[in-house]
């Protein structure tokens, strides 16, 4: 599966604001090369057809192994995020860490930051991102969701909620 999965996970964080959020990481290693392809602009898809509803977000690479995600672009909520890309059980997750907003500045260190995301190739050129659900066992702790996802065969649809949609909108 293609990096790009991983690239526009980060942006269901922000999509929906109910995503488990925890003070620390999820994971301290373990990480993969990021792709640059994924690097770009890329746009959701109103599901009323409503072209003024579309949402931007723009992923660019930041060593080997991280990106950069803003989302939404042009927007005044608009947030950066440092996006880590991770293979659990056969499955692209993204660990997403909110670094800073338009509005607030930087985060606390005390604040939750961290989260993760399911990334799967929905289509040619699109990606389903779905967002740690805020409900379950998995909640109580980084190290209880981590102990989730790392069990024989994790209960993926336990884990992350409802699916987004993104198409790339252009490349580099």
């Amino acid at each position: 599966m293609k990096p790009i999965l991983h690239a526009l996970a980060a942006v269901a964080l922000v999509l929906s604001l109910s995503s488990c959020l925890f003070k620390e990481p999820v994971f301290t290693g373990g990480f993969v090369a990021t792709d640059p392809e994924v690097a770009g602009v890329w746009m959701t898809e109103d599901e009323t057809g409503d072209a003024r509803a579309r949402e931007f977000a723009v992923l660019a690479p930041v060593g080997t192994d991280a990106f950069m995600l803003n989302y939404p672009v042009g927007a005044k909520g608009s947030s950066y995020f440092e996006v880590r890309p991770l293979k659990v059980g056969g499955k692209d997750i993204w660990q997403v860490r909110l670094a800073a907003t338009f509005e607030d500045g930087l985060p606390k260190n005390d604040s939750p930051n961290y989260t993760l995301l399911l990334v799967e190739k929905a289509g040619d050129g699109q990606l389903s991102i779905r967002p740690l659900k805020t409900e379950g066992e998995h909640t109580a702790s980084a190290a209880a969701t981590q102990k989730a996802l790392l069990e024989k065969s994790p209960a993926w649809d336990k884990l992350f909620g409802d699916a987004k949609v993104f198409t790339r909108l252009k490349d580099r």
